[in-house]
């Protein structure tokens, strides 16, 4: 194709109506194209305003070309029409501009070929599922659920049309063999890779290690399924060569006994992945023999053909279907976003993706989306830089002695008289910088405090502007120098294997790095994200973090990632708030899927009770603390285990704790408190030991699975509504406020209802459990709100207002 008018032929005078009748502004088109290239058909996707249009592109199909108007009349691409088209160009999508009479058309892409893509056989994929099917052959206890049947139908029509989908399936579904089935089904049909991306580690083992090898003996064909890590997960065998150099010179501080047990695993493993240790590793010393992309010789590493990240590198592009988690997607989708290289992530090309789990991804984006700067970052840093003998900058002091010697006095006038003078300087500003930080936010009570003008008016904020833009100067100063080095020392030279080189670039890129976050913080100024300070604990000392964030990561995830992809399935036991997924389109950012409610197959009016004490005091009550207490050990003191009491807070957990441990102790019962031990430790200890409660705040709201008699009794002790004074929250308010929206009921409400359902599912996870939910907090009854969480939960499930006292009878009955 070229830039001619012929491929308008037949569709000019439908395009120009269209355009017409969008008042002259610029309009979205989806074009097919016939087998001379001239466009057949078309299909109007967005309209907007004179000078742009949502770029609505999920369900676009390679071959096709999307097209649209500049009412200037100049056809020329802007920077955004050239990052859209080759986003499209990845997809083997065209891209196209053309004028308002629809008579000139300019081809930034050209279309690639139509691939007819197999549909799915409805009929053959759902006997699997059948009582008579081939699951029930190999699943124990396997039975017939409508619910499967209606979610794995709705999946099949989501590959068959390329669509978006919001799939809510309740608890016991079997979403995970709902969703698998078709997709491996899918990938065997058009060799089309497949991703599927949970938030928890248990979910992904589930899916790898059972789900995914059930299937292996079920379908009749064979497939490659790869749990991915990222990098930092392996051991890289270049690094750990001086890590052992090191040691064997007495220059690492390492007990003898953790050096052997690690060398003799290293010499044992197969994948050279950390999670195979089972020793006490510091963190410490595993980053310093750990893979990292920027420190990578790539196919120049003497150690290359023996690399475990390369190996699995290798295993995960001959994948068909790929498990990921939430955090490696959205960095993956970041690097390739932020460098417009498909060859810069962890994963290859896909355009299928299944989203497990997936009322947690819009805060996941959120994390991924900032900017923070803290201490360590910066430590880090200009410890590889600069400070001992092994440093970056004693490297190329060794290496200045090997150049000719009229270049000798210039380069090492430039490190010494430049390069190591400013990088003291920032070493001495370093910590100026957070001790300034640290003074600024010894002014409030609160631990984050919003950068808003009033902080911007504090003395000591003018104070640490300067010392802040001192250090990015420095810093700025100290990558010019770098640079200049880099430029005469190691650029132009075969030297791809020279470990030098490889650092000096690495150092470069973080330098760049830091500026950047130095900066973006300190102006505070993008109307996209809110700024803030954080005081947090980190190894014992107070920590000052400067954090930032989009106060509305769905604004950016559609060009970030699903407009890369022809077909999402988004799924989740809590997708909806009072039975609406708007909430949920807000926090992803796209405008139009298909929809799907399924509820639980489980039969709650005989398998649980909800609890509610109306006699308790409400919680905003000064009495409130001290009521809960008392009956928590009258609840723990007669069920003496099976017991799990979800808090919204550890200032309320930690006081609980305090005031029950000594006595409950004293009855042989052990309080596995999340303010003392590790969430791993407690679920080892809980499933191990008898006479244990958990005490649990936010992570233990979702993904906790105690089957059968290990959990009975479930506690929530108040609403999970989220602390409204926080930074983000309340920039979210303002934006909702702004857009005339109610806060409450469209950011407060929706997060504690979907959260209050997340801790609900902990209880019954099978048909054969049995227990009750306990909630300490009446405003689900006295609030008008209350209904929307009472009517989230599943409609057989018994209710009932009761007096706290009789909860103690309610259990003795239960046979405890």
């Amino acid at each position: 194709m070229s830039a001619s008018a012929e491929m308008l032929l037949e569709v000019s005078q439908e395009i120009k109506q269209e355009i017409e009748a969008a008042s002259g502004n610029e309009i979205f088109i989806r074009a097919q194209l016939n087998n001379k290239d001239i466009i057949e058909e078309i299909e109007v996707l967005a309209r907007g305003n004179s000078y742009s249009a949502p770029a609505v592109i999920n369900n676009l199909m390679p071959g096709e070309i999307v097209i649209h108007n500049h009412p200037s009349g100049d056809l020329t691409p802007s920077a955004a029409d050239i990052r859209l088209a080759a986003k499209m160009a990845a997809r083997e999508i065209g891209f196209a501009i053309i004028n308002n009479q629809a008579d000139q058309i300019y081809v930034v892409v050209e279309a690639g070929t139509k691939k007819e893509k197999q549909k799915l056989n409805k009929k053959e994929i759902l006997s699997y599922f059948k009582k008579e099917g081939k699951l029930s052959q190999e699943l124990k206890g396997f039975s017939e659920r409508k619910e499967q049947l209606i979610t794995a139908e709705k999946i099949i029509d989501s590959f068959n049309q390329h669509q978006f989908d919001f799939i809510e399936a309740g608890t016991g579904t079997g979403k995970s063999f709902a969703y698998l089935i078709p997709a491996l089904f899918y990938n065997n049909l058009n060799q089309a890779r497949i991703v599927v991306s949970t938030n928890t580690i248990n979910l992904q083992e589930q899916l790898i290690n059972k789900d995914l090898v059930t299937l292996k003996r079920v379908l009749d064909f064979d497939f490659n399924a790869v749990l991915v890590k990222g990098r930092s997960n392996y051991l890289c065998l270049r690094k750990f060569k001086n890590f052992k150099k090191n040691f064997d010179n007495q220059e690492l501080e390492l007990e003898e006994k953790i050096f052997y047990e690690l060398d003799d695993w290293k010499k044992n493993t197969e994948s050279g992945e950390k999670s195979e240790i089972n020793f006490q590793l510091q963190n410490k010393i595993w980053n310093q023999i750990a893979a990292e992309s920027d420190l990578c010789l790539k196919t120049s590493c003497p150690f290359y053909s023996n690399c475990f990240f390369m190996k699995a590198r290798k295993k995960i592009y001959k994948a068909d279907i790929l498990i990921v988690n939430h955090h490696l997607l959205l960095s993956d989708a970041r690097v390739k976003d932020d460098t417009g290289s498909v060859d810069r992530g962890i994963l290859p090309n896909f355009n299928h993706l299944i989203i497990d789990e997936a009322h947690n991804i819009g805060e996941i984006a959120t994390d991924h989306l900032g900017y923070p700067l803290y201490q360590p970052l910066m430590d880090n840093w200009l410890k590889r830089l600069s400070g001992d003998k092994k440093s970056l900058l004693a490297e190329i002091r060794e290496d200045i002695a090997f150049t000719v010697d009229s270049d000798q006095k210039r380069l090492r006038e430039i490190l010494d008289k430049k390069i190591i003078p400013t990088t003291q300087k920032i070493r001495d500003l370093i910590p100026q910088y957070f001790n300034e930080l640290k003074n600024l936010i010894s002014n409030y009570k609160d631990k984050k405090i919003t950068i808003d003008d009033n902080l911007k008016n504090n003395p000591k904020w003018n104070e640490f502007y300067q010392t802040a833009e001192d250090l990015a100067a420095y810093l700025k100063n100290n990558f010019s120098f770098l640079q200049i080095i880099y430029e005469n020392l190691y650029l132009g030279l075969e030297a791809e294997t020279d470990e030098s080189e490889m650092k000096i670039k690495s150092s470069l890129n973080r330098c760049q790095d830091l500026i950047k976050r130095i900066e973006f913080n300190l102006q505070a100024e993008d109307d996209d994200y809110v700024f803030w300070l954080e005081s947090s604990y980190y190894r014992g000392s107070e920590q000052i973090v400067q954090k930032s964030a989009p106060i509305d990561a769905g604004k950016f995830l559609p060009d970030m990632l699903w407009s890369k992809l022809t077909n999402v399935i988004f799924t989740s036991a809590t997708i909806t708030a009072a039975g609406s997924f708007d909430y949920f389109y807000r926090e992803t950012g796209i405008k139009k899927a298909e929809e799907l409610k399924v509820e639980s197959p489980f039969d709650y009016s005989k398998q649980a009770e909800l609890l509610i004490p109306l006699d308790f005091p409400d919680p905003g009550n000064k009495n409130f603390l001290k009521e809960l207490v008392s009956s928590l050990k009258k609840i723990i003191s007669k069920s003496r285990g099976s017991t799990m009491v979800l808090f919204t807070s550890y200032r309320m957990l930690s006081y609980c704790y305090n005031n029950l441990k000594s006595e409950l102790e004293e009855k042989g019962i052990r309080i596995l408190s999340q303010s003392k031990l590790s969430r791993n430790y407690i679920m080892q200890e809980f499933q191990s030991e008898y006479q244990t409660i958990i005490f649990g705040t936010s992570s233990f709201w979702e993904g906790v699975d105690l089957p059968g008699d290990l959990l009975k009794y479930l506690v929530m002790v108040k609403l999970p509504f989220p602390v409204p004074g926080e930074p983000l929250y309340k920039a979210r308010e303002d934006l909702l406020k702004s857009k005339g929206l109610n806060p409450f009921y469209n950011l407060a409400l929706p997060q504690a209802v979907i959260k209050f359902r997340q801790g609900f599912g902990r209880l019954i996870r099978s048909k054969k459990d049995t227990g009750f939910i306990i909630l300490f907090d009446r405003r689900v009854i006295s609030r008008s709100y209350g209904r929307q969480f009472l009517d989230s939960i599943p409609s057989d499930c018994p209710i009932l207002e009761i007096k706290a006292k009789d909860i103690i009878k309610k259990i003795e009955d239960n046979g405890v």
